[in-house]
């Protein structure tokens, strides 16, 4: 169930890390400085984006290598956290994620596609992609894990999938044993942190899919359980507009966000808004966590943040260099502070 009023596990013996997080937590890239780097222009937006980002470009800044500076950075970011982990269960956690986008990589690859593995991904997984392909298909489930080796087996042994399949069927081992991991270390911030996360996905799929002019039935293609909306009041919700779907998950914190979304935009804007606005209210659970003193809390979700801020500089750096306009750029970024 999903709670209101976070709930916190102290451990003294994480009184260095949490003070080292702090310490990191005065770099974040904030709104000001996002907003400063969209409406800049020219050298001065290259400029100001080296300065801000802190990663080098040189006298002739390469798009292309900015790009995996960044993903460098946050590399370095990610192996700090994981050093600062006391627990194997949450240090197998951060890498989890990493372990199934190579799982879709792995199966697409044996199914004929061709594809390119980026050097970030293979970086921040237990294993690697040659250990992890090696271990698949000599059926080490011991050493994958079962659920991870069944999702293998299982996608491997079809004759015709597709690529959407593939990534469906992945996302779902992989929040099956993610939950798994956190049944074992009982921590309540976390478990409903990631809670919320899959009912944000399941809130904003249902409203891309109707979009799409897609039947509701369709829905039980694409969605992911452990979430704490059940399919049936996404189901109820999905012909409706978005004061009748908060009123189908009223008991939902996400119900009154569909509540703030303005009804005067069209669909696909309203849309938008509320993806920003789960994004957003995901940041802020996550600020909670600064009220830990001592706990794995503050380090998990130094980490997220930054993943988040990662992606809206990507996401500006691309947007830019495409002569993208600063009104739809700000329409694309995501978790910001509010």
């Amino acid at each position: 169930m999903l709670t209101y009023s976070p709930e916190f596990v102290e451990n003294s013996e994480y009184a260095f890390g949490v003070a080292k997080i702090r310490a990191l937590e005065t770099r974040y890239v904030d709104e000001v400085a996002l907003n400063a780097l969209i409406t800049s222009e020219g050298e001065r937006f290259l400029a100001l984006f080296l300065e801000t980002t802190g990663i080098k470009g040189g006298d002739h800044p390469d798009i292309s290598r900015m790009l995996s500076d960044l993903e460098e950075s946050f590399s370095e970011t990610f192996r700090l956290v994981q050093s600062l982990i006391l627990e194997e269960e949450f240090r197998s956690l951060v890498s989890l994620r990493y372990d199934y986008e190579l799982l879709k990589f792995i199966v697409k690859e044996e199914k004929g596609e061709v594809v390119r593995i980026p050097v970030s991904l293979i970086e921040r997984s237990r294993f690697g992609h040659g250990l992890l392909k090696t271990l698949l298909n000599e059926g080490k489930a011991l050493e994958t894990g079962e659920i991870i080796q069944r999702a293998y087996r299982d996608l491997t042994e079809l004759k015709e999938v597709s690529a959407r399949e593939i990534d469906i069927r992945c996302d779902r081992a992989y929040y099956e044993e993610l939950f798994q991991i956190l049944d074992a270390c009982g921590n309540p911030f976390i478990r409903d942190y990631f809670i919320r996360e899959i009912d944000a996905i399941n809130i904003t799929t249902t409203l891309r899919m109707k979009l799409q002019g897609r039947k509701r039935t369709d829905l039980r293609e694409r969605y992911l359980a452990h979430g704490s909306i059940g399919l049936s009041y996404l189901e109820e919700g999905f012909d409706m507009n978005l004061e009748g779907f908060a009123g189908r998950i009223q008991f939902s914190p996400f119900a009154g966000l569909l509540r703030e979304v303005d009804k005067s935009i069209d669909e696909e804007d309203q849309v938008v808004q509320v993806e920003r606005l789960l994004d957003r209210a995901q940041t802020r659970y996550l600020r909670e966590s600064m009220f830990v003193t001592f706990g794995v809390e503050p380090i998990l979700a130094y980490l997220w943040t930054m993943e988040r801020e990662l992606n809206n500089v990507r996401t500006i750096l691309i947007a830019k260099v495409s002569d993208v306009p600063p009104d739809e750029i700000k329409r694309n970024l995501r978790g910001l502070y509010g």
